[in-house]
């Protein structure tokens, strides 16, 4: 009897592995397709990151040509207003310089 029962363990024991093996394998299979899902995700990811790193560099690049030429009007514009600044300070200096002769002029007559 006790021939049988070991058998009984044996056989309950093989059957309990051959269940757990086939689980294991439909796991197994599950986490395949999971796997290649995964990749598939991260190479439309990859491609999608290239991508808009592209843009945004050609965004940047953009961005440094505008502040270029928008720096060169504005330096151009500086220099026009230094010089209108250089004329009106020359033509306010020589106002008083004629101012000082008229004065003088007049009371060099009254003299």
């Amino acid at each position: 009897m006790q021939n049988i029962e070991i058998v009984s363990i044996v056989i309950i024991c093989l059957v309990t592995v051959i269940v757990f093996l086939s689980l294991l394998r439909k796991r197994n299979g599950e986490i395949d397709v999971l796997k290649l899902q995964l990749e598939e995700t991260k190479t439309v990811l990859e491609i999608r990151i290239r991508s808009r790193t592209k843009e945004l560099e050609e965004i940047a690049n953009s961005l440094d040509e505008q502040v270029k030429k928008r720096t060169e009007e504005l330096e151009e514009k500086i220099k026009d207003l230094e010089k209108f600044q250089k004329l009106s300070i020359g033509r306010e200096l020589k106002m008083i310089e004629l101012k000082e002769e008229i004065k003088r002029i007049k009371n060099s007559k009254i003299n």
